[in-house]
């Protein structure tokens, strides 16, 4: 899911800050506040071999996305901490809601920003073959957080197809990262219907059933805003099956190949299963249509039994009032999975080294280097903290022996929704994420557990067992401006059309009838040669890795 993307990507706890802009929110502001001393963790203020010092540094920076709106950097709390004690400005440039329309004015008019977050994908290899944009290897080499925190292997899969890294990641992580996708459940359900057993499938149709007679006002299951979460049932019915091969990729690897979608047992009987829950109403009917806000306010009045999406969702509803209403209540749920499959083998979670997106500096800035010493500074211990938790004497004053800033009393006697206005963490698109979550994990552990947390650590230690990495599959997709390309976009159209009428079919033999067309559709339209440029990209992604 681009925002679709549920990568994706590993978010940190609450409690903590989770300093999320999740590429699942479309709502989410850019800079966002904090002020205070400067700190003692200076693991990078200075680089060695560094041969300039970022302060005085002024650029402009774009962030393409249709929901990402801008706010001055001085309003931001983190931000006016960083202008006094870094002396680095910001004016961030807005989509306008319109964010294509918006970065190729800008190209037409030669107009670019000095800096441009986006996502690895055709408009980043667009600016990449146009020779807009500046190489970071020598950079890379030269200061000392992203090569140690990223690695060579996260690194050498991130260069374009000229060989050169152009891109700065973010929400990067090592191999030993999850992700935070899967199964949520509302306890208040649950607990009065006697916590049946939720292990496969069956049982989960057969709980949906009774949410539905019980509780005939309630929505028993729920994929979250536009149904972004029904492609994750594609897990349910395949061992190892992430919903990128059903979503972005529409081809699933088998035998060294990357094969049609429309030809997997698991994406058939994800439909058939889909479409049974749409003919017996155990799904919203405007599930398609509904938007991101209606998906939190379901949640938050716990009017939905089972939900499917980010798990942050879950944690966000749950303490935002588990305090007032104990009914607020949702825990993470280890996914329910076909009957015969190896439980081990089910994957909701996936999870790239590569991050969520990158920010690449253009050929405008006058000062590349500073520009990306600054961006090193900030994937580094201290610009972590900051970015994270605010500046030191805000809500924390101390760190641990590992740099971790611990709670102070301040944050602790703060409201979770009194936090949620700072916006601390919106600034974090250098985001790091092996550190974030130790940090979170660290500090959570540090804070007093009330009886009716949400919690934490057992979602974790579902989503590590539910995680599959995807490495391997990144940037395997055809160029848009290419055959294979513009084949490609036929076969998304020809998928997502078939795969809303069979949702919406009468029975399960006019749901197998839509799937054969499909397939046929789609090779007309030259989906073979789509495929064939996936395994081949496929198999280089693999060569590459092995030789990292």
């Amino acid at each position: 899911m681009k925002n679709r993307k549920a990568f994706i990507v590993l978010m940190a706890g609450v409690l903590s800050f989770s300093t999320l802009l999740s590429a699942c929110s479309k709502k989410e502001t850019l800079p966002a506040p904090s002020a205070a001393p400067s700190m003692a963790a200076a693991e990078t203020q200075k680089p060695e071999n560094s041969v300039v010092d970022f302060k005085g540094l002024n650029y402009k920076w774009y962030v393409h996305y249709d929901w990402a709106t801008a706010i001055p950097w001085d309003n931001d709390l983190t931000g006016k901490w960083i202008i006094e004690n870094k002396g680095v400005n910001v004016e961030w440039i807005s989509s306008g809601g319109a964010a294509q329309q918006k970065l190729n004015t800008m190209i037409v008019s030669s107009d670019l920003p000095d800096v441009i977050t986006l996502d690895r994908g055709a408009d980043l290899e667009k600016l990449v073959k146009s020779g807009q944009l500046v190489a970071l290897d020598d950079y890379v080499n030269k200061y000392p957080n992203l090569k140690k925190w990223a690695g060579n292997t996260t690194l050498g899969m991130l260069r374009a197809s000229d060989g050169k890294l152009y891109g700065f990641p973010n929400w990067y992580q090592g191999d030993q990262g999850y992700g935070n996708t899967g199964w949520m459940i509302s306890n208040k359900y649950y607990n009065a219907l006697g916590k049946p057993k939720l292990e496969t499938m069956d049982d989960l149709y057969a709980y949906l059933k009774k949410v539905k007679e019980t509780y005939p006002d309630s929505i028993p299951f729920d994929g979250g805003a536009e149904f972004q979460g029904s492609k994750i049932l594609y897990a349910s019915f395949g061992e190892n099956k992430v919903h990128k091969f059903a979503s972005d990729m529409l081809g699933y690897p088998q035998d060294n190949e990357i094969k049609s979608i429309f030809t997997d047992p698991a994406y058939k009987d994800m439909v058939l299963f889909t479409s049974k829950l749409f003919r017996e109403k155990l799904v919203s009917q405007d599930a398609f249509t509904m938007k991101a806000e209606q998906a939190d306010e379901r949640m938050d009045r716990v009017a939905v039994g089972a939900h499917f999406d980010v798990a942050t969702k879950a944690r966000n509803s749950h303490n935002g009032g588990v305090e007032e209403d104990p009914e607020r209540s949702y825990s993470i749920l280890f996914p329910p999975y076909k009957n015969g499959l190896d439980k081990s083998k089910i994957k909701t979670a996936p999870m790239s080294t590569l991050g969520w997106n990158v920010s690449v500096i253009t050929k405008n800035a006058k000062e590349p280097e500073k520009i990306f010493a600054f961006f090193d500074w900030a994937t580094g211990v201290e610009g972590q903290q900051v970015l994270n938790f605010g500046p030191k004497g805000l809500y924390w004053d101390e760190t641990d022996a590992d740099g971790i800033p611990m709670p102070n009393e301040k944050f602790k006697s703060t409201s979770p929704e009194e936090l949620k206005k700072q916006s601390i963490g919106n600034l974090n698109w250098m985001a790091n994420s092996d550190w974030t979550t130790h940090a979170n994990q660290v500090r959570n552990d540090s804070m007093p557990k009330k009886p009716n947390a949400y919690d934490e650590a057992g979602a974790i230690d579902i989503f590590k067992k539910t995680t599959l990495n995807v490495t391997e599959f990144e940037n395997i997709l055809p160029a848009p401006d290419s055959e294979e390309g513009v084949a490609f976009q036929r076969v998304k159209d020809i998928e997502k059309e078939a795969y809303a009428k069979m949702v919406f079919a009468k029975n399960d033999e006019e749901v197998l009838q839509l799937l054969d067309k499909a397939q046929e559709d789609a090779i007309k339209a030259g989906y073979d040669k789509v495929l064939k440029v996936m395994t081949d990209k496929w198999q280089e992604n693999l060569k590459r890795i092995k030789n990292q």
